[in-house]
């Protein structure tokens, strides 16, 4: 198994228009199968999953779009799922800047991330406004030394990307944990997230367990 599992969770506005429906469609149903790839990575006991869920450049989309996005969280970020993540055992965490994100939401973030503090099981870190380069250079202007840089990185909890997931059939990595995923086997999945299931998932896992990592070394 992998320790730390990342996640680009592409397609969904695509997925619903080769549907003839709305983007919005998309992401509603892009959350449901969010769900239950959470539970499977923590059934698997995955000590680390990490989404990426909305980048420093989504913030280009269109307005609606933004809007939907921020509501769609806002509602997500309920009681059920502090119960939900009690349950299994998962710890939340929020890893993002909080220019632009609305007061209410990075309240509920928060909390949610107080709420599920004592659990020890699978840690759950979700990126909303993040961006890799951003984050280097704002460790960059925070570090006084190579030594100390890492540690002024928002994902210093982070241990290194082992298997890097990104559906949607494109295949970059957007600048998503550049730090982290230097040495991360990567997996580009022609599946648009919303028909991404677990059993999709749990083959990842069994590719990535088949495949040969040197880390720079000859064996």
């Amino acid at each position: 198994m992998p320790i730390h599992v990342a996640l680009i969770m592409d397609g969904n506005g695509r997925w619903a228009k080769a549907r003839h429906r709305p983007r919005t469609f998309g992401h509603a149903k892009g959350l449901e199968q969010l769900k239950q790839i959470v539970k499977a990575a923590s059934n698997k006991n995955i000590q680390y999953l990490s989404l990426f869920a909305f980048s420093c450049e989504n913030w280009n989309r269109p307005k609606s779009e933004i809007q939907y996005l921020l509501s769609l969280l806002n509602r997500a970020l309920d009681q059920k799922m502090i119960s939900q993540l009690n349950e299994l055992n998962i710890q939340f965490h929020w890893i993002g800047f909080k220019n632009k994100i609305p007061t209410k939401i990075i309240q509920k973030l928060l909390f949610i991330t107080e709420s599920t503090k004592r659990n020890n099981g699978m840690k759950l870190f979700v990126m909303f406004n993040y961006g890799g380069q951003q984050d280097i250079l704002h460790a960059a202007k925070q570090s006084k030394s190579n030594i100390d840089f890492p540690k002024h990185l928002l994902t210093s909890d982070l241990p290194p990307v082992d298997l890097l997931i990104r559906t949607g059939k494109e295949q970059r990595i957007s600048n998503f944990l550049l730090w982290h995923i230097a040495y991360a086997e990567i997996i580009f999945q022609p599946k648009y997230w919303p028909e991404y299931t677990v059993k999709t998932f749990y083959n990842d896992l069994d590719t990535f367990a088949k495949r040969e990592r040197r880390f720079g070394t000859i064996k």
